[in-house]
């Protein structure tokens, strides 16, 4: 192999330089890279098994959320319409109750405005009884004597008391 250039001493050391280098860059370089790939593999898978747990739990989280707004405001809406029917029915109370204070002020009026209805009557009974009476008094001292005139007084006088009655 001479003949052909080749040194086959540096021939030799090159080929166990080559398997040296071999031996040493698969034990300390290639075996340490592919055990760091694989781990780097992992700690990806691991992050995206943590990402999906973490998506899944939002998503649980989020309809949760959900479920409760919803929850919350169907509770409000009755609320609401609980409050809504509780002022209803307090406004008609108050209504009722303003219409029967109505009713009974009426009624305390319509009394009120017999009695003096009654009272003014039994004035003008009165008024008219005594005018009456000074009327007819007058008439019969003009015309009559005095005898007569009593006797005709005390009947006009007992008539009149039984009317008034």
């Amino acid at each position: 192999m001479e003949s052909l250039g080749v040194d086959i001493k540096l021939l030799l050391a090159q080929i166990i330089n080559f398997t040296l280098f071999f031996f040493i860059f698969k034990k300390f370089i290639a075996r340490p890279f592919s055990k760091f790939l694989k781990q780097e593999k992992e700690n990806e898978k691991e992050k995206n098994e943590l990402l999906e747990k973490a998506k899944k739990r939002e998503e649980e989280l989020a309809l949760e959320e959900k479920k409760m707004r919803e929850k919350l405001k169907k509770e409000y809406e009755e609320n609401l319409k609980q409050m809504k029917e509780e002022v209803e029915n307090l406004r008609k109370k108050m209504i009722n109750e303003a219409k029967d204070e109505a009713e009974e002020l009426k009624n305390k009026a319509k009394l009120l405005i017999e009695e003096e209805k009654e009272r003014l009557n039994n004035e003008m009974k009165s008024k008219i009884g005594k005018i009456s009476l000074t009327i007819t008094e007058e008439l019969l001292k003009q015309v009559l004597d005095e005898e007569l005139q009593k006797k005709i007084n005390q009947k006009i006088i007992k008539n009149l008391t039984k009317k008034v009655n």
